[in-house]
């Protein structure tokens, strides 16, 4: 598979992700890819022109819940648009490079 990069621009995944940091990623494929609670994915947000990354808190036959770990921030599954739907979901986080203060 190959691998792919991508600039978080947000908070509401603060702590495990930052403003900033790099993420690594492989894109999600229907067939190929497992998911499970705890994977972090970037899908296309539903109600917004964007991509946007999250953490999967549940897993149904309707689609994936996901939220944001900075609760306070994120607008989510919870409170704001509902479970995505599988085929709304591009790609499976692999690795984070943190930002470097200096």
């Amino acid at each position: 598979f190959q691998i792919r990069y991508a600039k978080v621009c947000d908070i509401s995944m603060s702590p495990s992700l930052k403003n900033g940091d790099i993420v690594f990623y492989k894109i999600f494929s229907k067939n190929k890819s497992s998911l499970k609670i705890g994977d972090i994915v970037i899908f296309k947000h539903p109600l917004l022109n964007i991509n946007s990354i999250k953490r999967i808190t549940k897993l149904s036959e309707f689609g994936v819940e996901v939220c944001g770990d900075n609760k306070a921030y994120s607008k989510d599954s919870r409170n704001f648009f509902g479970f995505i739907q599988k085929k709304g979901l591009l790609a499976l986080l692999y690795s984070i490079s943190p930002t470097i203060d200096f």
